[in-house]
This record gives C-alpha cells, sequence and structure tokens, in this order.
C-alpha cells in the first residue's frame, strides 16, 4: 500500500488513534474488548463523529498502522488494539523477553525537570501499567522530546533489573517494558 495521507495528517491521526485506543475510547463509545481490541469499523465511525477527523476511512488506519515506526498498532481479523501505553483497564499478554537476548543497557528519555523525583524513588509506570524502555538512546531521546526541550537520556542497567526480579517484555520491536525501574538500576549520563 503506498502512501497516500500526506505525513501531517498520518501523524494526527495516528495520535488521535492512539489517545482512543490507550485512554479514552469508551468516554466516546468505543467498545474496548478486555485485551484491547476495537472493531476497525467502530474506530472510523467514532473518528469520523470527532471534528476534524470526518475524512478518515478505513483504509487510513490501515495505512497508520503500515507506516507506524514504533509498532505502536496490531490488527487481526478486522480489529485493531494499541499494543502498549495503556491506561484503559485492559490486559494486553506480552513476551517475556529471556535475559541473554537483552543488551546490558536500555534507555529511558524524559525532561531534566523530571531526575530529582526519578533518582529518588526510580521510574513508574504513573498512570500507565508499565514503564516503557527503548533499545537505543535516539529512540528515549525522541520519547523525552515529547515532553519538552530538556531532554536527558537515562540508561537502564539490566543486570541490575534481573537482579531485582523484574521481567523485561516486548512491546514491539523498539519498545520493551518493565513494571518499574528502581533508582539503583538507573545511570544519568550528561
Amino acid at each position: 500500500m503506498p502512501k497516500r495521507l500526506p505525513d501531517h495528517l498520518r501523524v494526527r491521526l495516528s495520535k488521535k488513534m492512539s489517545g482512543l485506543l490507550r485512554h479514552y475510547g469508551p468516554k466516546y463509545g468505543l467498545r474496548v474488548s478486555k485485551d484491547g481490541w476495537v472493531r476497525i469499523s467502530e474506530l472510523v465511525r467514532v473518528l469520523r463523529s470527532l471534528p476534524g477527523y470526518d475524512w478518515v476511512t478505513s483504509d487510513d488506519i490501515l495505512e497508520v498502522v503500515k507506516y507506524d515506526d514504533k509498532g505502536r498498532y496490531e490488527i487481526q481479523g478486522g480489529m485493531i488494539r494499541a499494543r502498549y501505553g495503556h491506561s484503559l483497564n485492559v490486559e494486553v499478554e506480552y513476551e517475556r523477553i529471556p535475559w541473554n537476548k537483552l543488551p546490558e543497557t536500555l534507555y529511558h528519555g524524559t525532561v531534566r525537570a523530571n531526575l530529582h523525583s526519578i533518582l529518588k524513588t526510580g521510574l513508574k509506570p504513573m498512570k500507565r501499567k508499565y514503564v516503557h524502555l527503548s533499545i537505543n538512546p535516539q529512540d528515549a531521546y525522541a520519547v523525552g522530546k515529547r515532553h519538552g526541550d530538556d531532554v536527558i537520556v537515562l540508561e537502564i542497567d539490566v543486570e541490575c533489573l534481573k537482579q531485582k526480579g523484574l521481567e523485561v517484555y516486548r512491546a514491539s520491536e523498539r519498545v520493551l517494558l518493565v513494571k518499574q525501574v528502581p533508582p539503583e538500576c538507573i545511570r544519568v549520563t550528561d
């Protein structure tokens, strides 16, 4: 499928889809299953009811999924779900990554203003179910950039996570999940 949507519309639609599938879809009448699945046709209906999204088709949704570089979405049999990042009460099963398949270091991007709190209490999922980690510092920086300009990339010691009994799960090829990261597993590089 070649790209039909201009980049700015695809990004805008992806952000709205992400919000609906992860956080606030039921407020707009979107029926989300206990494991996060939604009918694509229903997602189109809800999107088209929102101001500025009356143009959305199922092909537009499929295009967003195809060109999403972070693997945010999953499609199966006319259904779609966000793979990770939910604040909705859904249960998505993730593949646990064996320790010998993980790199020594994972990364988390944030803004410097959060650093004091993070070093005191560690990384917590906040309103989500998991802490999101990146496999490279560039992706972590891009995530941190969404929260402000003064970005800092934290290094997460995988051996430390293992010693603490914290499993790491695969949400997508570039996003990994962990229930929490204790402060002693975090290294600040500056």
